[in-house]
């Protein structure tokens, strides 16, 4: 049984995302195709556009084979997080042969090398440069000055900088995983634009944008207004589109104000870095511009500056909303960081793939979550706590929703995983 893994948003699941699950299947030969999927919160520092199990079923309908919620504390972190939280996870499961992810250079020799070379001279001042403020990227950028241009030209784009960081990951922890690329095709991540026809993929960036602007003007209340998307993504993925438009079960960062705008009047008195990714300068711009306080989305371009990027400051906000503080371990050498991922949590899965559930439960070194209630019985201490934070991040989201759609809240614990024939 060879099995591949996807890490993945599907914010939303276009046909690019489609693709890359083809081929993979196709270039390796791989018999299934596990996706490692943020759940309700993304990495921008954002709330998903569409709840996970919405896009669970996207991811199955358009042929990954199960799907497995990546915690929200590695979901919602920067690219060096994000990417070694996600290969933890995998690798504790003990099925997984090969990690597949696009990359805007396809060539997996030049990622794997700068990957190599990053691990081997880690420069000591990147956490203080960190400390001091800067961006992720920026900090990298100047620690890594001295190297080659061609190597400093690969850290620009971001889905190199995120295939780098897997490949750090993977080779860190000495996992038998192996990495594998796939070219990306179409416009770039931060492309707004969307593309002409369905052999140019749209970014998923692209899409949000489209349904924002479209959704302040009111275009929603026209039923064809989605059908610029339709040629943007796979049949089924829009059919779930358009049902949860219908219904108005989508959520941007602004949804999330008034709730945001409580957290930070709460935490103003103790100041804001304590929470992850929250240096104390960030801490003092934050305080200091309160007073003008508009809304998620114009907090963070208020406070966007040549050094903050607007990424970095909505990381940095969710954060603050959801109460997460900046873990222990995050704080240890990048070589000897053990982050905690006590349990996987199943989404979804097609029925063909019940021989993939079976090697995983005979295999994985931490259990595998289909029931929710099953938790309190296989988890307990730090564990424990660490999945019920999840529960409340996703019940925040879950509430929010229902409040805009008018529907009851969703109960996780209530929640199956996502069957499909």
């Amino acid at each position: 049984m060879e099995v591949a893994a996807i890490i993945a948003e599907y914010n939303p699941l276009h046909n690019g995302h489609a693709y890359q699950i083809e081929q993979t299947k196709k270039d390796t030969g791989a018999d299934y195709v596990i996706t490692f999927m943020s759940g309700d919160f993304v990495q921008r520092g954002a709330p998903a556009l569409l709840d996970k199990y919405t896009r669970t079923r996207m991811a199955l309908l358009c042929g990954a084979d199960a799907v497995i919620e990546l915690p929200t504390l590695y979901a919602a972190a920067s690219a060096e997080y994000f990417a070694q939280g996600a290969v933890t996870l995998m690798s504790q499961l003990g099925v997984v042969d090969l990690l597949s992810f696009g990359s805007e250079s396809g060539d997996l020799s030049s990622l794997t090398k700068a990957a190599e070379l990053l691990l081997s001279r880690e420069p000591a001042d990147l956490t203080q440069l960190l400390k001091k403020g800067l961006s992720y990227p920026a900090a990298r950028t100047q620690s890594f000055s001295s190297l080659s241009g061609d190597l400093q030209d690969l850290l620009v784009s971001p889905n190199n900088i995120l295939g780098v960081e897997y490949c750090k990951a993977l080779f860190a922890s000495r996992s038998q995983i192996r990495p594998f690329t796939i070219a990306r095709k179409g416009n770039g991540y931060h492309d707004l634009s969307l593309q002409p026809g369905p052999e140019d993929f749209s970014s998923a960036s692209s899409i949000r944008a489209f349904l924002s602007r479209e959704a302040a003007g009111n275009a929603v209340k026209n039923p064809d207004f989605l059908l610029p998307l339709h040629q943007q993504m796979p049949e089924e993925a829009f059919a779930l589109l358009c049902a949860a438009v219908k219904n108005r079960a989508y959520l941007f960062e602004d949804d999330f104000s008034a709730l945001l705008y409580y957290q930070l009047l709460k935490e103003a008195d103790n100041g804001y870095s304590d929470f992850l990714d929250c240096s104390s300068s960030l801490s003092d711009k934050i305080s200091k511009n309160l007073c003008s306080y508009q809304g998620y989305e114009a907090f963070c371009t208020q406070l966007k500056s040549k050094d903050l990027t607007y990424t970095r400051i909505s990381r940095t906000l969710l954060h603050i909303l959801l109460g997460i503080k900046t873990p222990s371990c995050f704080l240890e050498p990048y070589s000897s960081r053990k982050l905690p991922v006590p349990y996987a949590r199943l989404l979804g899965f097609r029925k063909s793939a019940a021989p993939l559930l079976s090697a995983i439960k005979a295999n994985s070194s931490i259990p595998l979550l289909s029931k929710m209630a099953a938790a309190r019985d296989l988890l307990s201490g730090e564990d424990l706590a660490f999945f019920q934070a999840e529960v409340r991040y996703a019940s925040l989201y879950q509430g929010v929703l229902a409040l805009k759609t008018g529907s009851p809240i969703l109960n996780e614990y209530c929640c199956s995983p996502i069957c499909i024939d």
